[in-house]
């Protein structure tokens, strides 16, 4: 398989909790669209220090992006990957290595190899941040 890793920016998480935003804010980036962080707070109905479920990505609907939001496999990531597609993904982060609290978290998934996965997580200052394709499975 060849290797991918995508130029997505990398915009960090300013609160607890606005990790959705922050991806959302990434991909939005990436794609050439800028919207005002206070707003997607808002749009993706965010609540600083709790969060927001992951479904409610949806809601970028409302800016005219094309929104796919399922349980996907490995062979959809990598097909969209190499489409130059980043995605966003939910994780349990007990899952992850480089975490050390437990919670749901949203990072975005921008690249892969045959051994691992490059994520822009909003909760660290770097990245993309690489974790083994077993670690990310158990998290994904």
């Amino acid at each position: 398989m060849a290797a991918v890793i995508l130029s997505v920016p990398h915009l960090p998480q300013r609160e607890q909790g606005e990790c959705l935003a922050a991806c959302a804010a990434m991909l939005l980036h990436y794609m050439g669209l800028s919207i005002n962080y206070n707003q997607l707070l808002k749009l993706l109905k965010v609540r600083t220090n709790i969060g927001a479920p992951a479904s409610n990505i949806r809601y970028l609907e409302a800016l005219g992006v094309n929104v796919i939001y399922k349980q996907g496999s490995w062979t959809e990531l990598q097909d969209q990957l190499m489409n130059n597609h980043p995605c966003m993904t939910p994780v349990q982060t007990r899952e992850l290595s480089y975490w050390a609290e437990r919670a749901d978290h949203a990072v975005v998934v921008v690249g892969l190899d045959d051994e691992f996965i490059y994520l822009n997580d909003p909760a660290f200052p770097n990245a993309p941040i690489q974790v083994s394709r077993g670690e990310f499975d158990l998290a994904w």
